[in-house]
């Protein structure tokens, strides 16, 4: 059981019952509470800030109230960003204020978890194919945050705090989905200690305004390397990646310990280093991610997963934001501090696990991996894609047979896009907002295309019947000079001159015939 350490455990705030801290982590505490209008349970995360002056105070809030716009902007975008539900500030009778955002609950566990728990029952941690396919929703979600849609033009929204234990795998009416947890907080906290007079410092006495395994040299000497970006996020990104295929922390220690390795470039953590077999293709891309120098680090998210993929042969998407094809960032960073000087940056299948608990969910909200309880089981990437992308390949996908050869659109079915049932009170499903399914497509009309046929076909007959007319009237002619004294030849009545001219103008009217009939075609 998680410390009540702001002592509010029992009481009401605002439309908030709040039952019991759940999680308690280096930054914050994490509550359970029952929302009293929606009568569903939310997670309620209480930021442990240092005392700030009452004539800052108002600029403090605005700031905060920034961040969670922000953070629910996020989250109506990205179905992988945990999703905010209110903020506010309690105050507490000894005049300390605790600002905190209100969370859909969630119930599974975290990366962490996942990683702690394969370790204890002696199995092997994840293969690096195994936990590439699971970190994908994460990669790709960053990869939005940091080209993102704001009112003057795309912006870049840097988390600063990735790691497995911020990385959450919930479940859903038995599916099992990816979320990222604490995007804004770190900003949050920043703004509190610079407020406060609270600069960041690697004295281990001063609480640092990041988690020190997963900081990177950027956040550890800020005046050496410049400020936080998206090639942050890429550190916290791969060195979340190498754990989970490593199955343990991989940079511990004190504070001055940990800064020290960090910043060490003879000894970079990758994965052959850390003694886990990998391609010479996979262990480049690490080497790059987890680089010293930002600048030597892919300049997003989405680029280093691209060459996450390159190196293990996956398929590229058929559907990308394109900021990030070229490998720079052209979006502003929001988080950059005036006077530093930064570069210009321009479905893992769920494997056999034990089911959920549904007692720890929020326990996802910890701040600590050791602190953060719970359990989770692999997590699908959910069935759609997250943008209209899906509907696009799912297009190409019944286009195109396997032979690469496009069959006849008379046989293809039609794709209908239908907009997914909205998910119960209290819990929200990461799950793409739309599916794609297969209906019948209508017949097409038959064509009929029949070759223009040949003038002596069609000719052929009438010519013919013509054609024995005039042979009969030569005939005719000639039997009367020679034997008949210039008299036609004739049976009685009928002459053999009368059947010659019948013929010649049955030929005539038929070849007329058939003629108007290609015509009025």
């Amino acid at each position: 059981m998680a410390q009540d350490v702001f002592g509010i455990a029992g009481t009401t705030q605002g439309p908030f019952t709040i039952e019991e801290a759940v999680a308690e982590g280096g930054f914050g505490v994490v509550y359970r509470a029952l929302h009293g209008a929606f009568r569903a349970p939310v997670a309620l995360k209480c930021l442990k800030i240092p005392t700030i002056p009452e004539d800052l105070r108002a600029g403090f809030l605005e700031r905060f109230r920034e961040e969670a716009e922000m953070l629910f902007r996020l989250s109506a975008t990205i179905p992988e960003v945990v999703r905010p539900l209110h903020y506010d500030v309690i105050t507490l009778d000894s005049g300390l204020i605790v600002p905190f955002i209100a969370l859909e609950w969630l119930e599974g566990r975290t990366l962490w978890s996942l990683i702690e728990e394969r370790a204890a029952e002696g199995l092997p941690p994840l293969g690096y194919l195994e936990a590439a396919r699971l970190l994908t929703p994460v990669a790709r979600a960053l990869e939005i945050a940091h080209n993102f849609p704001g009112p003057q033009g795309p912006i870049c929204v840097v988390h600063r705090d990735i790691k497995p234990a911020n990385i959450f795998l919930a479940v859903v009416h038995g599916a099992e989905y990816v979320k990222i947890l604490d995007f804004g907080i770190a900003r949050a906290r920043d703004a509190a200690s610079v407020m406060a007079g609270e600069m960041t410092q690697t004295d281990a006495a001063q609480p640092l305004a990041f988690t020190p395994r997963y900081g990177a040299p950027e956040q550890w000497a800020p005046k050496r390397f410049g400020t936080t970006g998206p090639w942050t996020d890429v550190w916290g990104l791969g060195l979340a990646f190498l754990e989970t295929i490593a199955g343990r922390v991989v940079i511990d220690g004190d504070a001055v310990a940990i800064m020290g390795t960090v910043l060490d470039e003879k000894h970079r953590p990758t994965p052959r280093n850390e003694g886990i077999a990998v391609p010479d293709a996979l262990e480049a891309v690490f080497r790059r991610a987890l680089a010293v120098d930002p600048r030597e680090r892919p300049a997003s998210a989405g680029a280093f997963w691209d060459e996450v993929e390159a190196a293990l042969g996956i398929a590229p998407r058929l559907s990308a934001p394109s900021a990030h094809r070229s490998g720079t960032m052209r979006a502003p960073v929001v988080e950059a501090q005036p006077g530093e000087a930064r570069r210009a940056s321009g479905s893992m299948r769920a494997v056999s696990a034990p089911p959920a608990s549904l007692d720890v969910a929020s326990t996802m909200l910890a701040d600590s991996p050791a602190e953060a309880g719970g359990r989770i089981s692999r997590v699908p990437e959910p069935p759609a894609a997250r943008d209209p992308g899906a509907a696009l390949s799912a297009a190409i996908d019944v286009d195109w047979g396997a032979s690469g050869q496009r069959r006849s659109s008379a046989s293809l079915p039609a794709v209908r896009v239908d907009p997914a049932p909205p998910p119960p009170s209290g819990r929200v499903s990461s799950a793409p907002k739309s599916r794609v399914s297969s209906v019948p497509r209508e017949p097409l009309p038959s064509v009929t295309n029949e070759p223009a046929p040949d003038v002596r076909t069609m000719l052929g007959g009438p010519v013919a019947l013509a054609g024995a007319g005039v042979v009969l009237r030569v005939l005719d002619q000639i039997a009367g000079a020679l034997w008949l004294g210039g008299e036609r030849v004739a049976l009685g009545p009928l002459k053999l001159a009368y059947a010659a001219a019948l013929l010649i103008g049955a030929g005539a009217l038929l070849a007329l015939a058939r003629l108007l009939r290609h015509l009025t075609r």
